[in-house]
């Protein structure tokens, strides 16, 4: 029997325009995260210090004949600079993640990631606090995350290719998945040679 799951597409900055760029470009998920969030800062920093050296240096064109001409582009101009800013840098939605399930194998789809696990080539299925993922889990190159919505505990698959993260909008889905992974799991390799 197959079983499926689905959590929805969510608000995440790095998957904006400026995010998506940054990965493509790097290839490494977290040094391409690190210099998005620098450059996103820079950006944002550099946009506000202009504003205020704008603003100092326009008050004499400001306050002459033609001066509500002037302010009336100036905050115009400064609107189009935090939209544009906001649209290439803080506006993304990491897509929605299908699970499916059943008796061989696990497939997971998010966006142009995919993954099909044939069931013994998983070693370990536990779930896991949110909170270990991220201060732990996160940080390896070889993890590989399939993540919905936060939820208060994530599923940890470990293989030979690494950890796999898996994440569901619904904790009752996370556990009805680890259940069914669980309980229908086949028998490891090793037992199996040595029966």
């Amino acid at each position: 029997m197959t079983r499926t799951f689905r959590s929805s597409r969510t608000f995440h900055p790095s998957y904006s325009l400026l995010g998506r760029a940054f990965r493509r470009w790097i290839g490494d998920h977290l040094r391409s995260e690190a210099l998005f969030i620098v450059t996103v800062s820079g950006l944002v920093l550099g946009l506000l210090m202009l504003h205020y050296l704008g603003w100092a240096l326009l008050q004499p064109v400001m306050k002459g004949p033609q001066g509500e001409d002037w302010q009336i582009g100036f905050w115009i101009g400064q609107l189009v600079s935090v939209g544009l800013v906001t649209g290439l840098g803080l506006i993304g939605f990491r897509p929605a993640l299908h699970v499916s399930a059943d008796a061989d194998t696990l497939t997971l789809e998010q966006g142009s990631a995919a993954l099909r696990l044939d069931r013994d080539r998983i070693e370990e299925v536990r779930t896991i606090p949110a909170t270990t993922y991220h201060q732990h889990y996160r940080h390896y190159r070889r993890t590989r995350v399939f993540a919905g919505r936060p939820a208060t505990d994530v599923l940890l698959l470990v293989t030979p290719d690494g950890p796999v993260i898996v994440a569901l909008e619904s904790l009752t889905d996370l556990m009805h998945l680890y259940e069914h992974l669980t309980e229908a799991s086949p028998e490891p390799a090793e037992t199996r040679a040595a029966a």
